[in-house]
């Protein structure tokens, strides 16, 4: 290390790092963080790149890479197939693949959480923390302008928050701040005083809270008429023409803030469910499909014809039990349960390989804060043990999931090794917009959806960068997708610790407690984190997919052959 370097990490050291800033250059230099943790916590703190590249140089580490022009073909319309939404297009509706794909199109955000798990500036430039990440201060991009040719500014932003902050979202901000939380700072500037620190906060604000659309302020005042409105958002291609059931026509913007997208535009068609996906792709009538399972996918796996896309990602499926009813009250059954389950076999069998064996617990192993904990594994001598010492021997239940992807396989499977300890599993398949309903239609959704409510549920969740909603909205007692009804005092506690770590330490310490206790009453298995697979026609290039069925950001550089 050169002696300039050592100078210029001092001078901002003491000039401009704060408490936070000074602990992360601490675990830096003291080893407890790698390349990829430092990147990560480091722009999730709101680092610029010259001083990640200054701090990386410090300990002998090369600067920050940077990304080679990437040129493009203009012209052409791409034709994309996605799953028929189950749930509203409202943004703070979003509850399914298809309509978050569709929304995040036109829509955009805060920030992006890029696939290595990286907080990246998008509508927002920049954004910092006071020391103890209760308050968050966020600098705009200047110049963005909404498809009605309105500048964005803090007000925009500030209405659209207040919305997705209060009642009735989807979400999931309640626990975080409230409406009256997020106020501007001047015309660019918005700044967020949260309940209690949140040291990733940054991530929560990104695509994959995938209802945190910006809208102009005055969409955004009056909540459910963005639809009607036009869906004027901020991205790479504007509404055209939307038609209920069958698909949605986006043109170029011409005055998008990212530059000029090479597509003239994107042509939507909905389907009912994923396997007409295939088909429609080998039939020619679309260019790249939303995302498949791997079996529907395999005909495109290796094959000239066709782009396979697979990628390793934290989303995964809960099977959730209620633990709350008599049949799954006695955490004994479920952790039998959970023993029947050969996880590297029903991999192979039911993905195809596309997955990465899950212990329980939804703390992926590429997260920084993961400890890696003993991996559960298949023992029916055990887990029949389980059953006779609870008095379950005649368990029986039934499993209650969806038509989507993996779904109907993955419920199959579950069936068929709870039956070798004498388990009887029952299997009810709905499709999306019943499973995702209130039931019966028009009556209280939180208190009588399926997905929530029925005795045990097998539901998909999508990829984010960090695994704080999983935490707060699954396993909390206060969780609004708490779909196993768990309620623990001492996990809430540590789950709280874990939010507001500012030091990789504690939350590592918290992360491996509830991680344990999850383990040790079982309320959701979490058997296998998925690789997000699609294809597409060879002509379709510069595509990345998002990991979270989103397409607005992966389309932006796509051009057409």
């Amino acid at each position: 290390m050169d002696r300039e370097t050592r100078r210029l990490v001092e001078e901002y050291r003491h000039d401009e790092a704060g408490p936070i800033e000074n602990n992360l250059i601490d675990e830096l230099v003291g080893g407890d963080l790698d390349r990829q943790e430092f990147l990560q916590r480091a722009t999730m703190f709101g680092l610029g790149a010259g001083t990640v590249g200054l701090l990386l140089r410090l300990v002998g580490e090369a600067d920050v890479a940077r990304a080679a022009p990437y040129v493009t073909k203009a012209g052409g319309t791409l034709r994309a197939g996605i799953t028929s939404p189950a749930s509203p297009l409202e943004p703070y509706l979003l509850n399914d693949g298809g309509a978050l794909a569709l929304a995040g199109i036109p829509g955009e955000y805060l920030t992006f959480t890029n696939p290595r798990a990286q907080v990246r500036p998008m509508l927002a430039t920049s954004w910092k923390p006071n020391k103890d990440a209760t308050v968050w201060t966020f600098q705009l991009r200047r110049g963005v302008r909404f498809h009605n040719g309105k500048e964005m500014t803090s007000a925009d932003v500030v209405a659209s928050m207040k919305q997705y902050a209060g009642k009735g979202s989807n979400a999931g901000f309640s626990p975080f701040f409230d409406p009256a939380g997020v106020s501007a700072v001047g015309r660019y500037g918005v700044r967020f005083r949260l309940k209690s620190p949140v040291a990733a906060f940054p991530y929560l604000l990104s695509q994959t809270t995938y209802q945190a659309i910006i809208q102009p302020a005055a969409i955004a005042a009056k909540p459910g008429t963005w639809v009607e409105s036009g869906m004027i958002g901020t991205g790479a291609f504007r509404l055209k023409s939307y038609t209920p059931k069958q698909g949605a026509d986006l043109v170029r913007n011409t005055r998008y803030w990212g530059g000029r997208p090479a597509l003239d535009g994107v042509k939507v068609t909905f389907f009912t469910g994923s396997a007409p996906l295939v088909l429609a792709l080998r039939g020619g009538q679309i260019d790249l499909a939303m995302q498949l399972s791997p079996q529907e996918a395999q005909v495109f796996k290796n094959n000239s014809k066709y782009t396979y896309y697979s990628q390793p990602v934290s989303a995964h499926r809960q099977f959730c039990m209620r633990t709350d009813l008599p049949a799954f009250k006695d955490p004994r059954v479920r952790r039998a349960v959970a023993l029947t389950l050969n996880r590297p076999q029903e991999i192979a069998r039911v993905m195809l390989g596309q997955a990465q064996v899950g212990n329980d617990n939804p703390f992926w192993k590429q997260f920084a804060t993961t400890v890696p904990t003993k991996q559960r594994t298949q023992n029916l001598k055990l887990a029949k043990a389980l059953l006779s010492a609870a008095g379950a021997e005649d368990l029986k239940f039934t499993l209650t999931t969806w038509n989507f992807l993996d779904h109907p396989d993955h419920a199959a499977s579950i069936q068929a090794y709870a039956r070798q300890a004498g388990i009887t599993v029952g299997i009810e398949v709905m499709d999306g917009g019943r499973y995702y309903d209130a039931e019966p239609a028009g009556a209280d959704y939180a208190t009588t959806t399926p997905w929530l409510w029925r005795p045990a549920t097998l539901t998909e969740y999508g990829w984010r960068g960090v695994p704080n909603l999983y935490v707060t909205r699954c396993f909390m007692s206060t969780g609004d997708w708490n779909a196993s009804h768990y309620k623990n005092a001492e996990f809430d506690s540590v789950a709280r610790t874990f939010l507001g770590a500012l030091d990789l330490s504690t939350a590592r310490k918290s992360n491996q407690r509830m991680a344990g206790l999850l383990l040790r009453d079982t309320p959701v298995v979490i058997d296998y984190f998925i690789n997000y697979v699609t294809a597409s026609t060879p002509k379709v290039k510069g595509y990345v997919p998002e990991g979270i069925s989103q397409m607005g950001t992966g389309l932006r550089r796509t051009s057409l052959a």
